[in-house]
């Protein structure tokens, strides 16, 4: 397993296309910040030197989609333009180009079904083995990690109690993840982020992300209408809550 040539072959995929663009940008900061929390969480997890490595490879690979994606559709909206996951595994399976990373075809299967299900509202776990299973998890675990981070930094995300939906603030007071064709505004949107702290599937996932502060850091920079102050601490004391009871 060579990290270093997958790298490289990233690197130059990525080159393809426009670096001047905001959100091209920002998904490549995210693909090496992802690769580094996938190293982290593998030694944490006490995983072989060439797990660790395979870990690594998926958190590069992840979102290898959303550059096609976003030169064609200018979105990430995986319900109106791609899914993203699946033409990652398309991209890389289907036309075979995960040759061009990696020479051997031994983790393949553990890759693909990490990076297809690395999206989706939950792992379909019938019929994958308990490695696909795990490194499902982990990549899943990172990548809601440093989402946190890129819509700090990369976007301003707003909360305005009169315009959140009420099927929204009820699945996220009932602790469910919330599908993303459910948001109908940018508060909405806030929500759903913050729900993705009900779908850790490790104790030190969640300590991770407290170490990097990048949940704190999300809750920092919302900006929040002033009459939606006290839905906003009643909000707040939810995620602390979760991430203080830990993953079930």
């Amino acid at each position: 397993m060579d990290f270093e040539r997958a790298k490289k072959v990233f690197d130059k995929y990525v080159l393809e296309y426009d670096m001047k663009n905001k959100d091209i940008s920002l998904k490549y900061r995210h693909t090496y910040k992802v690769v580094d929390l996938m190293e982290e969480l593998a030694n944490r997890l006490n995983l072989d030197k060439e797990k660790v490595i395979v870990a690594k490879i998926i958190g590069l690979l992840h979102d290898i989609g959303r550059f096609e994606q976003l030169k064609l559709y200018s979105s990430y909206d995986d319900y109106s333009s791609i899914d993203h996951a699946k033409y990652s595994c398309d991209y890389l399976f289907r036309d075979g180009h995960i040759r061009d990373f990696l020479e051997s075809d031994k983790y393949d299967k553990i890759i693909q079904c990490a990076i297809f299900n690395h999206n989706k509202i939950k792992i379909d776990e019938q019929n994958i083995s308990d490695e696909e299973l795990l490194f499902s998890k982990m990549i899943r675990d990172m990548d809601k990690v440093d989402i946190y981070r890129s819509e700090a930094v990369d976007f301003q995300m707003e909360f305005n109690a009169n315009e959140v939906t009420k099927e929204v603030l009820e699945s996220f007071k009932n602790g469910h993840l919330i599908e993303r064709n459910k948001i109908k505004s940018k508060s909405d949107e806030t929500l759903v982020t913050l729900g993705f702290i009900y779908d850790f599937n490790f104790d030190i996932s969640l300590d991770i992300l407290v170490e990097t502060d990048n949940f704190g850091l999300f809750l920092s920079t919302v900006c929040v209408d002033k009459e939606s102050e006290k839905l906003w601490k009643k909000v707040r004391e939810i995620c602390f809550d979760a991430i203080n009871k830990g993953v079930n």
